[in-house]
């Protein structure tokens, strides 16, 4: 695939505050656009991110090497850029610069090739099964109601209180359900950063105890987000208290990035005595790194990761850590971020890499909704 020409600008994020947006065009008239989301509680192991307006920057320097040069593959493209960057965080480039890139030249790719990007994306994940056999479907969503801790404004710590819904109308149930009650109670129905509720006074178990009424045979999934409780001083969670008193599915982050004990210890306890019943998923532990889930994997800490693209950087290398955690029978659960755009490529890399499940939020705020939406465009 010969590049025509690149083109980047900055663009505002969900938050208000500036990303960058890159147009890569190939020959032929093929056009891949993609903007980068930010987070808002981060993995110290994530990649780099640089200013936008220096990722701008960045992306013009790079169309003269980049304009007329002919690449074979997603991978070749995306080892192109990690050499010319030279660093193991991104950090010469940015890992934001990077992946704008790499994710338009996958959409761009994508069409030239008249697919979707989500089959594209599954013929280069599994090269060995033909398009015409394979099975798509739609993930489960963990679909967020309630917020607290740094994405909230409540009493609340935990980060996230997700309904693990097999349809999106269903979470859309659930979600105006609660609404209507904290509408009842004389609450606020603002919505937080990633469009879910976050009742003032609140605490952890007033949270689950409101979302738990409204469900129906549906589990709960949780992100306790643990490396900012030590930041924030909040006192840490009795988790035999709170998985035994609620239908929870899924626990993410329940230590912080740095408690590799800990994480060993709940895991082998969880895992041994209920094993298949409880996902413990990582995400600032791994932060999508290849490197960082092989020790994970080898130490048996959990059963399910995170899977952020801005986390490392480019496509290639988040398709490697999909592959990774499938071949140790890990489940995958494709996410947004706290800061996002209406770029919906996480749908695709979702369905088109087989995940089990996905985090786009709230059933609210256009950001959310795009990645929703697309998915209804793929599966129906």
């Amino acid at each position: 695939m010969k590049i025509k020409s690149i083109f980047s600008r900055t663009i505002l994020n969900s938050a208000g505050s500036l990303t960058i947006e890159t147009r890569l065009e190939l020959d032929g008239g093929f056009v891949g656009v993609a903007s980068v989301p930010g987070g808002i509680s981060k993995g110290k192991t994530e990649v780099a991110s640089i200013d936008p307006v220096e990722s701008v920057k960045r992306v013009g320097e790079l169309s003269e090497k980049l304009t007329s040069r002919e690449f074979d593959s997603q991978k070749e493209f995306d080892e192109f850029l990690i050499e010319i960057d030279g660093t193991l965080d991104k950090s010469n480039l940015g890992g934001n610069t990077m992946l704008s890139l790499s994710v338009a030249f996958c959409k761009a790719c994508a069409k030239a090739e008249k697919l979707e990007t989500y089959q594209y994306l599954h013929n280069i994940h599994n090269p060995e099964q033909l398009l015409s056999e394979a099975k798509f479907f739609m993930p489960q969503m963990m679909m967020l109601i309630l917020e607290g801790g740094l994405h909230g404004s409540g009493g609340a710590t935990i980060q996230e209180f997700m309904a693990i819904v097999e349809t999106i109308g269903r979470g859309v149930e659930i979600y105006k359900s609660v609404k209507k009650e904290l509408e009842r109670l004389g609450q606020s129905t603002n919505v937080g950063a990633e469009g879910a509720f976050s009742p003032i006074g609140y605490d952890n178990e007033q949270i689950l105890s409101l979302l738990n009424g409204y469900l129906h045979g549906e589990k709960i999934a949780l992100d306790i987000a643990a490396t900012s409780f030590a930041e924030a001083g909040w006192e840490a969670i009795d988790y035999d208290v709170v998985l035994g008193s609620y239908p929870i599915e899924s626990i993410e982050d329940p230590f912080g990035e740095d408690d590799w004990a800990n994480w060993e210890i709940f895991a082998n306890k969880k895992l041994g005595n209920i094993k298949g019943k409880l996902m413990i998923v990582t995400d600032d532990l791994t932060t999508t790194n290849p490197v960082i889930l092989e020790k994970a994997i080898a130490l048996e800490v959990g059963n399910a990761i995170l899977v952020k693209p801005n986390q490392i950087g480019t496509v290639t290398e988040t398709l490697q850590v999909i592959k990774m955690a499938q071949n140790s029978t890990w489940k995958i659960v494709v996410s947004h971020r706290g800061t996002d755009t209406n770029d919906d490529f996480i749908a695709d890399l979702a369905v088109g890499t087989g995940a089990e499940f996905v985090k786009f939020g709230a059933p609210a705020r256009g950001e959310r909704v795009a990645k929703y939406n697309r998915l209804l465009q793929i599966i129906f």
